[in-house]
């Protein structure tokens, strides 16, 4: 059990030992060969485990751990691992990322992102946003000549929700066709094509095809979209600026950068596709 539970931490320890090293006067719970292990870095190797599987490692077992981890990670300095050629490209891909994900944290941690900026990019949002919402009811059949008798029906005083329910193949049906309060961005396009051009109270005359089968539609209001207020975006919107800036900076960084491109251009596919034979036949 002791071995099964090690196996199943030894990824868990090697969170723990990349994270950043200590203070010197960090106190130590064990020390294996001159080497401290500290409580500090007990404790964060006990609170990631528990994160992962609460209550399955005691103090104890723990220290254990860590101990073990130690005792293989001096055994492999022994033998000279870490002067091994792959273990050092790893070593120096690692120290990129940690570099590189260091200083994009950092500047973005460094852009100001005013309140002014918040409610010019909310605007923008906005404005691209649809303004109404509609609610209708629809009858879905199979073919044309099923929905245009649906159609007549309605015209001659049938019920609409009624023919929904008793008619309509679509899941709607048992609401009577009901589907709520929706944008048209969320409707296939015939469909909203046809609802935008409507009135309140409006049957289509004529019946909308669209990918699922013949809609006969009926529109039963309008109103003014509900849209999100700035304080609710607000966190969204930030991180999209910080991004844009991000990007709009590294973009100028790369065009102050002395850049070759040693890498020949991609031929077009009608390029690549194009045979000598055809040519020589043109230019004849």
């Amino acid at each position: 059990m002791k071995n099964t539970h090690r196996i199943l931490s030894i990824s868990i320890m090697m969170a723990v030992l990349s994270m950043p090293a200590l203070a010197k006067d960090e106190k130590p719970v064990a020390s294996v060969n001159g080497v401290d292990i500290t409580e500090k870095t007990l404790k964060n190797y006990m609170d990631v485990v528990n994160r992962s599987r609460p209550g399955s490692v005691t103090q104890q077992d723990a220290l254990d751990d860590l101990i073990v981890t130690e005792v293989a990670l001096q055994e492999a300095k022994k033998a000279k691992f870490q002067d091994r050629e792959d273990i050092q490209a790893q070593i120096r891909e690692a120290t990129k990322k940690i570099i590189l994900s260091t200083w994009t944290r950092e500047k973005s941690e460094s852009i100001e992102i005013t309140d002014a900026d918040l409610k010019a990019a909310y605007d923008t949002r906005m404005a691209d946003q649809e303004k109404l919402e509609y609610k209708a009811r629809h009858v879905l059949l199979k073919t044309e000549e099923e929905a245009k008798a649906v159609i007549k029906a309605v015209t001659d005083g049938g019920d609409f929700e009624k023919l929904a329910k008793e008619k309509s193949t679509g899941p709607s049906a048992a609401k009577g066709g009901d589907l709520g309060w929706f944008k048209p961005s969320t409707m296939v396009p015939p469909f909203a094509k046809a609802i935008t051009a409507m009135k309140k109270g409006d049957v289509t005359q004529q019946p909308v095809r669209t990918n699922f089968g013949w809609h006969v539609i009926k529109l039963e209001g309008e109103r003014e979209a509900q849209l999100p207020a700035l304080e609710q975006l607000k966190p969204q919107l930030k991180r999209t600026l910080i991004q844009e800036r991000m990007i709009a900076m590294l973009d100028e960084i790369k065009d102050k950068a002395d850049v070759k491109i040693m890498l020949p251009e991609e031929k077009s596919a009608e390029a690549a596709s194009e045979k000598p034979g055809i040519v020589e036949e043109k230019a004849k």
